[in-house]
């Protein structure tokens, strides 16, 4: 089922939202910034008991994820002189604290920004794919120069059309192509905070600040967000390989449970 389908159905079964401040106008400034900050810290307690079955497959993913960091750290002393398994852990590490920064924004109720961050994500799982499978990519970026995310999927695209990574990149463009109509500062993307009825008339009219907890929106993203760790995981899988299997049984759990929630979200 699409993205936006799954979302609506969810939004149909479970509607309440929570932690909406109305004084915006009523109060000093710095009583509505106490505000929020108050709120949003209430959103993040009850968020982790509402979603906890969703955070737990998320938290599962990212554990899974930290494993190939911490043995690439082990064996430091084999691969440190190697521009691109350099530059690759560089930009793996860099997707982990963005998918930290996403499962904060979650429980805090910043759904629209929870998915911008996605974008990061997608930024830095294209490059740490590229610098692995590209040396003279990997040089580049040590250097400093500036690499373009133009440049990176044309060159990925190039590299798939040569028959060299086919799946993993058509994965990410799949996954990209999912996301990036929320991701865009259109008047789409408000719709996670003003919902779709009378959107024109609200936006701008109606202020909506800090988080704004509900368990169906904050299941949608987390289960975006655990797709983008997906994605950065097959591509850190290829890079770290781990030879006992344990952590592709892992892994293929995880997808497994991934697809059961969703199926279970469409026939609800």
């Amino acid at each position: 089922m699409p993205d936006r389908e799954v979302r609506n159905r969810l939004i149909t079964m479970e509607d309440r939202v929570w932690h909406i401040r109305n004084d915006l106008t009523k109060v000093r400034s710095k009583d509505v910034l106490n505000g929020i900050i108050k709120d949003d810290k209430a959103n993040y307690q009850v968020a982790e008991s509402e979603l906890a079955e969703d955070l737990q497959l998320l938290d599962d993913a990212i554990a899974l994820y930290i494993e190939p960091l911490q043995e690439a750290y082990r064996r430091i002393d084999e691969w440190k002189g190697k521009a691109s398994l350099q530059a690759s852990i560089a930009m793996a590490e860099s997707i982990l604290n963005y998918v930290l920064l996403a499962r904060h924004s979650v429980l805090l109720g910043y759904y629209p920004e929870a998915r911008d961050l996605l974008r990061g994500c997608y930024e830095r799982t294209t490059r740490c794919y590229l610098f692995f499978i590209d040396e003279g990519q990997a040089n580049k970026f040590l250097a400093g120069k500036r690499i373009s995310q133009v440049e990176v999927d044309r060159k990925l695209n190039a590299l798939e059309s040569q028959g060299q990574g086919k799946t993993l990149y058509e994965e990410l463009r799949s996954y990209y192509g999912a996301i990036s109509q929320d991701i865009h500062p259109n008047l789409h993307s408000f719709q996670a905070r003003y919902g779709d009825v009378n959107l024109k008339e609200e936006v701008g009219l109606k202020p909506i600040l800090g988080g704004i907890m509900s368990p169906a929106l904050g299941r949608v993203v987390i289960l975006r967000v655990l797709q983008c760790v997906l994605s950065a995981l097959k591509i850190i899988g290829a890079i770290f390989r781990e030879q006992s299997g344990a952590w592709e049984r892992e892994y293929k759990r995880i997808v497994t449970r991934q697809k059961e929630i969703l199926s279970k979200l469409s026939s609800a």
